[in-house]
């Protein structure tokens, strides 16, 4: 009897240790997944990104971001702390923008949306989506707007309806950009690099009726010449296993409630990418 009780003392603790083992196992798998996604999508982001070129056409889009209107952030309170004073703002944006390659005009874009609906943006966390369109130079000169007009049209409800669209990454929570000017200094409205030239619109989030972001741009649109001498880039991707129970939840609030206090399971991914065709002389000199 007492070899009986202390083999069951054994087995019970091996299987114990065996089921910590388990979940401290798939808990890397998962973070492994999370982080080879997230640095995907930066290279991804970046090879696209680098071919930014000015079409030196004024009806044209070269460089579109955008905070939807209507957006509300979501705030994610960090660790240890109880008040928004230290809550990370997390921002889903649109961003569109043309590049050349030889004979071949292409407009790109990334957008983040919750149930794949183009017209709704993405709340809380939504999935990553890639927009492609080829124009050849014959057609595209006279008719250049027309790429971005694609982009803002793509089919509804779903965006799965479209050749252009493909899927990139689930469970983004941030998507945020921002542009800079040739000395590395961010553009806003009334930056001085830019502020006498007509093809840029820059519009603040304060300047907003209802701002969804007070503190970063609304808005970028730049055309004829001009394209940002940089792109700041964050990506923000919860962690597989909260995301499934997340998505488990069937009230919005307890849903946005468990999301509001899980920022320790969200990886963030941060780039600066240089733009190889930036024209000097689209930007004033300091």
């Amino acid at each position: 009897m007492v070899v009986m009780g202390l083999l069951t003392v054994i087995v019970i603790g091996l299987m114990a240790m065996f089921d910590q083992t388990q979940k401290a196992f798939r808990a890397g798998m998962a973070q492994t997944d999370q982080l080879e996604g997230g640095r995907m999508l930066n290279d991804l982001v970046l090879r696209d990104m680098q071919q930014i070129t000015p079409t030196y056409e004024t009806n044209a889009m070269n460089f579109y971001a955008q905070i939807p209107p209507n957006y509300m952030p979501l705030l994610q309170w960090l660790p240890a702390t109880d008040t928004n004073i230290y809550a990370r703002t997390n921002i889903l944006e649109d961003v569109f923008f043309t590049t050349r390659y030889n004979q071949t005009w292409s407009g790109i874009g990334y957008f983040v949306r919750t149930s794949g609906s183009v017209n709704t943006p993405a709340t809380l966390v939504g999935t990553l989506y890639r927009f492609e369109t080829n124009v050849p130079v014959a057609q595209f000169t006279g008719d250049a707007f027309q790429p971005f007009l694609s982009f803002l049209a793509l089919p509804a409800p779903t965006v799965t309806n479209s050749v252009n669209v493909s899927k990139v990454l689930d469970g983004v929570v941030e998507f945020r950009v921002r542009a800079y000017d040739p000395q590395g200094f961010w553009l806003t409205n009334g930056s001085p690099s830019i502020e006498s030239n007509r093809f840029v619109t820059i519009t603040n989030s304060i300047e907003m009726p209802n701002p969804a972001a007070p503190g970063e741009v609304q808005y970028y649109g730049f055309s004829n010449n001009i394209v940002p001498a940089f792109v700041e880039l964050e990506v923000g991707v919860l962690e597989p296993a909260v995301l499934k129970k997340y998505n488990s939840i069937p009230s919005p609030i307890i849903r946005s409630n468990f999301l509001a206090s899980h920022a320790g399971n969200v990886q963030v991914f941060r780039q600066r990418v240089a733009i190889r065709n930036v024209d000097p002389s689209a930007y004033n000199s300091q």
